[in-house]
């Protein structure tokens, strides 16, 4: 069968797609690390917190305390801003998965143009063969009645 006008289309979306995909599965590893490294934040602030309880019922002095609350303002602060890097890496993600998905919505597209063009050729093929079996058909009866 000759080559088809869209296996190079083809060929191009299915690496736009494979593409689009390494892409897609990048943006999910760093969405997954972002979550949890906001997860190690919070557990490690929610165990600082719990220490500096523990540490004030056995006293400590005014200096210790202090200390203690500017290390969980800082604490907070990278709460804050690896939420925020959470929210980038989601989104980030989601324009991702959207880019794979138009690009494999292409790519199926032209898949289903393909598969239309190969049946039309067979029919094209399957109508001359028939044609051809006719012809055939209608030169050997009439070749047959002649020898009568």
């Amino acid at each position: 069968m000759p080559v088809s006008k869209y296996e190079l289309l083809i060929r191009l979306a299915a690496e736009k797609c494979d593409d689009a995909a390494h892409a897609m599965n990048a943006a999910r590893q760093r969405m997954e690390t972002a979550r949890q490294r906001l997860q190690q934040l919070a557990q490690f602030l929610a165990d600082y917190l719990h220490r500096r309880i523990a540490r004030g019922e056995q006293g400590m002095s005014s200096g210790q305390w202090v200390d203690y609350q500017q290390f969980i303002e800082r604490l907070q602060e990278a709460i804050d801003l690896q939420r925020r890097e959470v929210d980038s890496s989601q989104t980030a993600y989601d324009k991702a998965t959207a880019a794979w998905q138009e690009a494999r919505k292409k790519l199926k597209a032209l898949e289903k143009l393909q598969e239309q063009e190969d049946l039309r050729a067979r029919l094209r093929e399957a109508k001359r063969e028939q044609k051809q079996t006719d012809e055939f058909a209608a030169r050997i009866f009439r070749e047959s009645r002649s020898r009568i």
